[in-house]
């Protein structure tokens, strides 16, 4: 297999076209990374299939590449397309390739690309698990599949009179989300960088926020791509536990991005270290809602140039892949 790099305009459609598209490939992501120092490079498959690299320069004129859930190729085709990447990439000073496909984890899969010379990577930047509700279901299917406690929640939500809408106003928005990381110890992104979200995914963007009277208490921000929406941020203020405001958000959530043709709804990431992981309440949380459990293959990095390779390895790893989230 071979990639070749493209600058044709269309990229996006490209991406939709292959059979799992994903957000972190489009040319909308690439613009949210630009913000924290990476750029981007495109390359087409020529057996099928595309992958957009993020490409991050270090001192020395050295590099490291990071391809966000790609290359999109079928599993069967994955390290083929990961080896042509990494020889595409070797004419720069390139210390390493990272992907995190969506490839389902797979035990003689990870033995053959390990034969390749691409190995499983100890860091992670996307989550390995997530939860995916299907939403060509019915909508009393899908309350029929929940959780029961979630299912009464939600009714409780509505009948305390819980308002949920949509809003441009980030302010409003990250009011609560402030809040949430505030309390819950997590880095927030800066008010420019989600500004960039609603700029660069224009009407394929989202914001939600629920609220009891006039006092705001949750907020998501949603992402939708051909059948496909992704939850990006968002969270409980805390405000208003008896009522449940964050269920019938949610819920509400799902149901307008399948009034927009979605079918497959990613609540991006569950808990990745038993009880001991920091997001294994908001797992508990999501599990409530039925759906099917994802468990990706995980990061695979592999060596661009081997003799650079240790840069990555020892200076640059965890503090880039952190830069890539």
């Amino acid at each position: 297999m071979r990639a070749t790099e493209t600058t044709e305009a269309g990229w996006d459609e490209l991406v939709a076209a292959t059979p799992a598209p994903h957000i972190t490939q489009t040319h909308g992501w690439a613009e949210l990374k630009a913000l924290t120092g990476w750029t981007a490079r495109r390359f087409r498959f020529d057996e099928g299939g595309v992958a957009q690299v993020l490409i991050k320069r270090l001192p020395l004129g050295l590099t490291v590449a990071y391809a966000p859930r790609g290359p999109l190729v079928p599993a069967e085709r994955i390290g083929d397309a990961i080896a042509a990447l990494r020889t595409a990439l070797a004419a720069d000073r390139c210390a390493s390739l990272l992907c995190d496909p969506e490839v389902r984890s797979d035990d003689a899969l990870a033995q053959s690309l390990e034969r390749a010379g691409i190995h499983r990577s100890p860091v992670f930047v996307q989550p390995r698990r997530t939860l995916l509700m299907d939403l060509g279901t019915e909508p009393e299917a899908l309350l029929a599949a929940m959780r029961k406690k979630t299912r009464q929640y939600i009714h409780k939500a509505e009948r305390a009179g819980v308002v949920t809408e949509d809003t441009r106003d980030l302010d409003r928005f990250l009011r609560v989300l402030r809040v949430v990381a505030e309390r819950d110890r997590f880095a927030l992104h800066s008010r420019e960088y989600f500004a960039r979200v609603l700029e660069t995914f224009g009407d394929r963007a989202h914001v939600l926020m629920s609220r009891v009277g006039d006092e705001d208490d949750g907020a998501m921000m949603l992402v939708r791509m051909g059948d496909r929406a992704w939850e990006l941020y968002g969270g409980w203020s805390g405000a208003h536990d008896e009522a449940r405001p964050f269920y019938l958000l949610k819920w509400r959530a799902m149901m307008k991005m399948r009034a927009l043709g979605a079918k497959r709804y990613d609540m991006w990431g569950l808990a990745d270290r038993g009880a001991d992981d920091p997001l294994a309440g908001v797992e508990n949380f999501k599990l409530g809602f039925g759906g099917e459990i994802a468990e990706w293959i995980g990061a695979l990095e592999t060596p661009v140039r081997p003799l650079l390779y240790p840069v990555w390895q020892l200076a640059a790893r965890r503090r880039l892949a952190r830069s890539a989230a």
